[in-house]
């Protein structure tokens, strides 16, 4: 596969741009295709392009006022400066067989900020459209969309900032992928009080919060899987796992208040007279956002989590870290094959911040290796996930061979003049 694209700076467009000939420039002076990128094939095997107009120099606050739109015919000139309250004008295009061209990405480089230096970058491959424009003073920014060009789908999105001044540890932002329901926030290293400790650069995952079927929901979890749509616990908070197939733990939230954990093992223990030895889930609950935490110093009592253990033998659940009163519902099926378990939750609400933490024991002596879906610590609710709400528009979830499989939301619809992608 191979990449073509284009960096708009303003070293590129030192020459005024000459009319052209193409329909998408027709009574539109001064405008000119400087560039047409193939854009592969659309499901019918019929071949996509993707073609850039350079429109000149355009009026900053009349742009304003009609961004995300295609440029008019006039209040446009071949020639012009930022320091006149102008802007350099350029247009993407998707030419599809059959259907009318449409518009992908209208943009304006004022310079994105003081220092002047912001660029729009654009690079199409195989179906598959990406902008990335940066820009700021101090203060540097980014943000970068993928678009399928055939069905037009966002694909998924980075926006990240960072301190051009700061030492290491000074990024943040957050990013998402749309197809897969996965993410992350990024958290810079806080400037914490003398004596205070900080926690450093944080990455923090997203637990997806995904809209099911009503069948599931209502006893369909008891057959099938979480599959593809369950979040995978990528953290080792003990051990290490020498074979894959020792233990595994996916988590979904399915509402505001139930969540789904699906946990897997080739030899369970318990229960015993001590919890902490049996193979048992840890649910850590938390009032506020992790990413709105500094990390420095102690918890607050107002952020301070809360924990739960539930045994797998049996579903019973016990109180931990700050002997939370509040109830926690359990329901318990065993998956086919007698491959796992999966527990539905009713939790206590409202919560914000959530990590969810699988302890396996083969010995039934101790904890031997520790799964969880964040780097979650002991007490610190400014490691825990923080919750992604996937609007139904986007995707939901629906069971396909036996497990819960991405639906995604209807194709994007746009009219031809108006961008797909709108100005971020």
């Amino acid at each position: 596969m191979t990449a073509t694209g284009t960096v708009l700076v303003l070293s590129l467009l030192g020459a005024p741009p000459a009319s052209s000939s193409d329909p998408l420039c027709a009574n539109r002076e001064p405008c000119r295709v400087v560039e047409t990128l193939e854009g592969g094939k659309d499901a019918q095997g019929r071949a996509l392009q993707v073609k850039r107009l350079d429109l000149g120099w355009a009026d900053v606050e009349t742009w304003s006022q009609s961004a995300g739109r295609r440029f008019g015919p006039g209040g446009r000139k071949a020639q012009g400066s930022r320091a006149e309250g102008q802007c350099e004008a350029a247009e993407w295009w998707l030419l599809r067989p059959s259907q009318p061209a449409q518009l992908l990405l209208a943009v304006c480089n004022d310079g994105y900020g003081a220092a002047g230096v912001g660029e729009d970058s654009v690079t199409v491959v195989d179906n598959y459209f990406t902008h990335e424009q940066s820009g700021g003073s101090r203060e540097r920014w980014s943000h970068a969309r993928t678009l399928q060009l055939s069905p037009l789908r966002l694909t998924s999105e980075n926006r990240r900032s960072s301190d051009a001044l700061a030492s290491e540890g000074g990024e943040s932002g957050e990013s998402w992928d749309y197809q897969t329901l996965r993410g992350d926030v990024v958290v810079a290293a806080p400037t914490c009080k003398p004596g205070e400790s900080s926690p450093g650069e944080r990455t923090l995952p997203y637990l997806p919060q995904v809209k099911v079927e009503p069948a599931y929901l209502q006893g369909g979890w008891k057959q099938a899987g979480l599959g593809e749509c369950g979040f995978s616990s990528g953290h080792f908070l003990l051990g290490n796992q020498d074979d894959p197939k020792d233990a595994s733990l996916k988590a979904l939230l399915v509402a505001p208040d139930t969540l789904l954990v699906e946990v897997r093992d080739d030899k369970w223990t318990g229960p015993s007279a001590k919890w902490l030895n049996d193979d048992h889930v840890e649910l850590w609950l938390a009032p506020q956002a992790p990413q709105e935490l500094t990390g420095c110093g102690k918890p607050t009592d107002a952020q301070k989590p809360s924990q739960w253990g539930i045994r797998i033998a049996d579903g019973q659940v016990f109180p931990a870290f700050g002997s939370p009163k509040q109830p926690l519902q359990v329901e318990r099926a065993e998956l086919p094959g007698k491959q796992g378990y999966v527990l539905k939750l009713k939790l206590p609400t409202p919560f914000k911040g959530i990590s969810v933490v699988y302890s396996d024991s083969d010995s039934g002596k101790k904890q031997e290796l520790m799964l969880a879906t964040s780097l979650v610590k002991f007490g610190r609710p400014e490691t825990l996930n923080p919750v992604r709400v996937v609007p139904p528009e986007e995707a939901t979830c629906a069971v396909k061979n036996g497990q819960l499989s991405v639906v995604q939301g209807s194709p994007l619809k746009s009219e031809p003049d108006v961008a797909v992608l709108r100005n971020p």
